[in-house]
């Protein structure tokens, strides 16, 4: 019962907080949720600009990568909120990483630009972002 007590000591006198690691595991998997929905929505892009039309989008193999991605997120946005998250807080840090994942795939993979004022809203996204987590 002693080694317990110490172990416990230990870990307080170095500064560990308890609370700190379910809160980083629910930032990560927040992220690979949002991250799941982007890469799901870049698929669909793919799948779109291939030619073809609508139906030949639904057809195309990359559907059943967008369609696991979303079950993905499911997932874990359910795992969240049973964790207690609130859907407020939630909604906001989905949609900021979300514009964030977009964009960069969007710029990179699809040749799309950015203006000015774009720019300057996922700045101003990306700060309130920040200051919800405080």
């Amino acid at each position: 019962m002693r080694n317990v007590g110490r172990h416990h000591k230990r870990r307080c006198i170095a500064g560990a907080d308890p609370l700190l690691m379910p809160k980083l595991l629910h930032i990560g998997l927040l992220i690979l949720a949002v991250s799941a929905v982007a890469i799901a929505d870049a698929l669909l892009k793919k799948a779109a600009v291939g030619g073809g039309g609508f139906t030949e989008a639904l057809k195309s193999p990359l559907m059943i990568g967008a369609i696991l991605l979303y079950l993905f997120q499911i997932f874990f946005f359910t795992y969240i909120f049973v964790a207690g998250w609130k859907l407020s807080i939630v909604s906001i840090l989905q949609t900021g990483l979300y514009a964030l994942i977009t964009l960069t795939a969007g710029v990179l993979f699809f040749g799309e630009s950015l203006n000015t004022v774009q720019i300057t809203a996922i700045v101003l996204t990306l700060t309130g972002v920040v200051l919800l987590n405080f």
